[in-house]
């Protein structure tokens, strides 16, 4: 049953490739704006948020109940391996490669089109379209299956109006 579903969902994918195009009431839709800028199916990047962080801004390993609250949380931590934000991208692996601090990831529209673009870099890789999914998440081929059951769950919801 679930390879039905995650073959039937990437035929969808297949088809919807190709951005979604905004109109002009959407120009203040963080969403749409980074699907568009980056060149990534809405869809898909709205699934992947879903995934990673359950659409919560403040997101880090924790769910912050603020943007303070998050700040400070980074300002009080030692490590650098840290997801941030509504894409979760991780500090460690991005943030020297992009020369962006952890603090300006808090801001949905930096995170959402920072995430879009590297989102991007792995669907253009080759492979599946679960694989180059699964690319955003981790080259480990252990997590790409529950992964994208995580993404796949999501873009159902997406689909169905649930956001949750």
């Amino acid at each position: 049953m679930l390879l039905r579903c995650l073959a039937i969902l990437a035929m969808m994918l297949l088809f919807a490739m190709s951005p979604r195009i905004a109109s002009a009431t959407d120009e203040i839709d963080p969403y749409v704006a980074a699907a568009n800028e980056a060149g990534v199916p809405l869809g898909v990047l709205v699934a992947i948020v879903g995934a990673e962080s359950g659409y919560h801004p403040w997101a880090l390993d924790i769910f912050c109940r603020s943007r303070a609250e998050a700040e400070a949380v980074l300002a009080g931590i030692t490590t650098t391996n840290v997801d941030i934000g509504l894409m979760q991208i991780n500090w460690r692996f991005w943030g020297p490669r992009l020369g962006i601090a952890k603090s300006r990831l808090l801001d949905p529209r930096i995170n959402l089109l920072t995430g879009a673009r590297i989102l991007r870099d792995g669907l253009n890789r080759n492979g599946s379209i679960w694989r180059r999914i699964s690319n955003y998440h981790s080259g480990d081929t252990r997590e790409r299956e529950r992964y994208n059951r995580q993404v796949y769950d999501a873009y159902v919801r997406y689909m169905r109006g649930d956001l949750r």
